[in-house]
């Protein structure tokens, strides 16, 4: 991580040493706490939305025996 005021070509160097005796090298990132949230919310409602949305479809083939059919 670059994050110690050295500049971008020793950050690159540092990085490749790393790179070479076998470590992770991701560059520093700084995100808000809100884009946080916000990008977790979403993930949290799409996932929210999946799982009804399948349940739907699960009690709707329940339900009517006309969609239990493989509809070869």
């Amino acid at each position: 991580f670059c994050t110690n005021g050295s500049n971008r070509n020793e950050c690159e160097i540092n990085c490749l040493d790393s790179l070479s005796r076998g470590n992770n090298c991701l560059p520093a990132r700084s995100t808000s706490p809100g884009v946080a949230a916000t990008l977790a919310g979403v993930l949290i409602f799409t996932t929210v939305a999946d799982i009804v949305g399948n349940l739907l479809v699960i009690l709707s083939v329940y339900r009517n025996k006309k969609l239990r059919n493989a509809g070869v």
